[in-house]
């Protein structure tokens, strides 16, 4: 689990590939730093000493005092096949989190699927927010291919 804070601050004529340098800026740092190491050796310790029902509520606390939960999840590259059935696409899902909105990524079979969870009552209409993010993620998508022809 990596906590991070965001940061977004839309100007016009700005590259969309960005705000995804910076953050990868902050997720390197934070892969060098101890933090990831701690955060598994208190988990670890909570829940060998001090019980599960003590672990999740710690693990609640951290996640209440988050805005909003991102995961992404490499999945296998191949199509799965269960009892002769293909699966054709798989889904994560969560629940109870205190979170206007969560987002689930999953890659698999290399196509990547996106899946997000949000309170109607603060996000009204979650379709406008989905093709917000889609257009994003294919603007990213042609700033990078744009990079890569040059």
């Amino acid at each position: 689990m990596l906590l991070l804070p965001i940061y977004y601050h839309k100007r016009s004529g700005t590259d969309p590939l960005a705000y995804l340098k910076i953050a990868k800026v902050m997720i390197d740092r934070k892969k060098r730093s101890l933090e990831a190491h701690f955060s598994y050796k208190i988990g670890y310790f909570v829940m060998t000493y001090l019980g599960a029902k003590l672990a999740a509520w710690l693990n609640y606390r951290i996640v209440c005092n988050t805005s909003f939960t991102i995961s992404n999840i490499l999945g296998p590259q191949e199509e799965i096949i269960l009892g002769g059935n293909p699966i054709t696409y798989l889904r994560v899902n969560s629940s109870s989190l205190p979170h206007a909105l969560t987002m689930h990524m999953i890659s698999y079979a290399e196509r990547a699927d996106m899946q997000i969870l949000v309170a109607k009552d603060i996000i009204p209409d979650p379709a406008f927010l989905a093709k917000c993010f889609e257009e994003a993620l294919l603007d990213m998508k042609e700033a990078a291919a744009a990079i890569n022809r040059t």
